[in-house]
This record gives structure tokens, C-alpha cells and sequence, in this order.
């Protein structure tokens, strides 16, 4: 499979990299470099990383924005599976095997996701986050309209991984200010079913520098919602209205 991450924040990297070598699949780590850190100069804890040879890094020509520079990495990425990991947050331990499974055994589903715990930046334990009630697939637009009718999105959806073939065709990334992976989820979830494995696969660590905290991003909510959920229902409709 491939992995891959957008960096804002290169020192980071090596708690993630640590991460990934207790994965128990085969994986290669495509690493773009956006922003501040386009200029970053590698420190002796990045030789571990930096000398593997699964990871490949590169930056960027100049600021792109998060969705722009994941989908960098996707145009890189050689593996049937994509999985998008950030770089302040971690996976659990042998956490990518179970979803690869899920996806042998559905393979009608565009893709498989995991419980997501948070950890907060004095905590030493973590707490359920995201998760759904069952394991198995979900039917196209359960999570759409549930998100739609709550509010809440039940989905953290750096836990997913993708069949490339269905994150390529909805269009990679979004290039939004927010939600630059909900966007492609809900374009995929309104037309094919996603499945859930009841297992802990990804940590995701509240911090000081988080973006998410960022009243200039929380502003933004409800637009870029709206908008996602009017690219999913469009998606659909157009697509039952085609010519035969």
C-alpha cells in the first residue's frame, strides 16, 4: 500500500515513521513537503526515516495548501491501496493488515476504515473519537445522510483506506479550505459502500499548533459542508439521470 503525508510539521515525522514499521503489510511512504517546511533542513533524528528506502520525499516548488500537496503524493503514490496519514497524528500497531482484509474480503466496497482514538497533548491514555456500531459494509449514503441530519460525522477519515481507482475518479483531494478528505468520501460514500472493521488503527493527537483549532478554519464549517454535501447528491443524481 501506499502511505501518504502532507508536511507542515518535518520534526514530526520520525514518531510517525516509528509508527509504520510495526505495520504488518508492505508499504512505501510518499512524503511532500508544503509550506515552511519546503525550506526544512533534515536533523540526525530524520536518518532513520530518510534512510529507508520505502520512503520517498519530496517538496514542493512553492506553497500549495494541504489538498494540493496530498494529492502530489497520490500522483507519486505506485500501490492499489491509499492510506493518508497526517503528520502530527499516528497509526496503532499492525492497525493496516485488518483493513486490507476487509478489503479482500468486500471487494465491493471503496473502502475500509477503523475506530480513531484521540490523545490529547498531556494525556497518556486515549478515548474512542470515531467509530461506527457494527463491523461490515454500510450501504451507500448512510454517512451522508446521517452527517447531514446530525451534524455529526461519524467517520475520521485519515482511518481509511482507499482503492486508488475510487479516490482518483471523485477527484483526489479537495482544494477547500476544510475537510479536504471529507469532500472525496462523500463523493465516493453517496455512490458505493464503505466498510468498517472494529479495530483501533489511528491516533489522532490534540495539540497547541493544531490547524483544526484555528477560528479562520472552524469559520469556514458550515459553507464547506454544504458544499460537500451538494457535490455528493449531484454525483448521484447526475449519474442515475445519464443517457443509457
Amino acid at each position: 500500500m501506499s502511505i501518504i503525508t502532507a508536511v507542515t510539521r518535518p520534526g514530526l515525522l520520525p514518531a510517525l515513521y516509528e509508527a509504520l514499521t510495526l505495520q504488518d503489510v508492505a508499504w512505501e511512504w510518499l512524503v511532500q513537503l508544503d509550506g515552511e517546511a519546503i525550506s526544512w533542513v533534515p536533523q540526525p533524528a530524520d536518518e532513520k526515516w530518510l534512510g529507508d528506502e520505502r520512503v520517498q520525499l519530496e517538496r514542493n516548488a512553492r506553497p500549495m495548501g494541504s489538498g494540493t500537496t496530498r494529492n502530489q503524493a497520490l500522483m507519486r503514490a505506485s500501490n492499489d491501496l491509499i492510506l493518508c496519514v497526517d503528520d502530527d497524528d499516528l497509526l496503532y500497531p499492525k492497525a493496516l493488515g485488518a483493513l486490507c482484509r476487509a478489503l479482500d474480503k468486500w471487494p465491493e466496497c471503496f473502502g475500509a476504515w477503523g475506530r480513531c482514538d484521540v490523545q490529547r497533548s498531556t494525556a497518556t491514555e486515549s478515548e474512542v473519537f470515531r467509530a461506527w456500531h457494527v463491523d461490515g459494509p454500510i450501504e451507500p449514503g448512510t454517512i451522508l445522510r446521517r452527517f447531514e441530519d446530525s451534524g455529526e460525522f461519524a467517520v475520521h477519515v485519515g482511518a481509511v483506506l482507499w482503492r486508488r481507482g475510487h479516490l482518483i475518479a471523485v477527484g483526489g483531494y479537495g482544494a477547500l479550505p476544510r475537510s479536504i478528505d471529507t469532500n472525496p468520501f462523500l463523493a465516493c460514500e453517496a455512490l458505493f459502500p464503505v466498510c468498517y472493521v472494529d479495530v483501533p488503527v489511528y491516533l489522532y493527537r490534540l495539540h497547541g499548533q493544531q490547524m483544526t483549532q484555528d477560528e479562520s478554519y472552524k469559520a469556514m464549517q458550515r459553507r464547506v459542508h454544504a458544499f460537500n454535501f451538494e457535490r455528493a447528491h449531484q454525483l448521484n443524481h447526475l449519474l442515475q439521470i445519464r443517457p443509457k
